[in-house]
């Protein structure tokens, strides 16, 4: 599997050699995660510098200046958009806003991040309730925001979701997301992988674009290495 995307799995390893994320940093992985709402990853990932480009390389201000539907024009121009893009591009100086009254509280996003577990973050970042809440942003992509600036965590996306049922790890519960965030604790301890290495090994094996082998439609269980252990049926 040549087409890979290992950028998280540096981001964890920086932050595990002591890396600072700085603000653009941060800002620079909500987008990102936001760009990963229900789509498939490939075309992000290909087009990473111009994104970086666009988004004057994550600087605040320079966002916080620019009319919100010049991302969503130039994001879409690309076929870079996703079903929210709309409400994600306007909402962006309010989650950014967020940001900065984090950053005076907590001294640095680093510090906030790193208080609590990587749940407890996700939930107060997704939770309505929260005064930390981040518009556009459910559970699973605050996840994803603090895998992208280094935490070793899991993003519970479809495709992690999706394989764990057919491997039989997880039934259809109303916890699917946090049923997945178990399993891979439990395999990360068992197997001294970190969650993120774990997280990237069967997210590659499932999505569209890249491995595509235990896709949601037409799985290729003839090439699939784990097939004995699978309950499709």
């Amino acid at each position: 599997m040549s087409n890979v995307d290992k950028t998280i799995l540096k981001t964890v390893e920086d932050r595990k050699n002591g890396k600072h994320f700085s603000f653009s940093e941060h800002l620079k992985g909500l987008v990102f995660s936001l760009l990963s709402s229900q789509r498939d990853w490939s075309a992000i990932h290909k087009n990473r510098q111009y994104i970086e480009k666009l988004f004057f390389n994550f600087d605040k201000n320079k966002i916080k200046n620019c009319d919100y539907k010049y991302f969503i024009s130039s994001l879409k121009s690309r076929s870079l958009g996703n079903r929210a893009i709309g409400k994600q591009m306007e909402t962006l100086n309010y989650n950014i806003s967020v940001l900065e009254e984090i950053e005076n509280e907590y001294g640095s996003l680093d510090d906030f991040i790193t208080k609590l577990k990587p749940n407890a973050i996700s939930a107060l970042l997704a939770c309505k309730e929260s005064p930390y809440a981040l518009k556009q942003i459910g559970f699973p992509l605050a996840l994803e925001y603090l895998r992208n600036v280094g935490i070793d965590t899991v993003k519970p996306d479809v495709h992690i979701v999706r394989i764990f049922k057919r491997l039989g790890l997880i039934k259809n519960c109303e916890s699917e997301e946090k049923e997945v965030l178990k399993v891979i604790e439990n395999l990360s301890k068992e197997s001294g992988y970190t969650k993120a290495y774990i997280d990237f090994l069967l997210w590659h094996y499932c999505s569209v674009g890249f491995g595509n082998i235990c896709s949601e439609n037409n799985p290729k269980c003839e090439m699939c290495v784990i097939r004995e252990f699978c309950k499709r049926g």
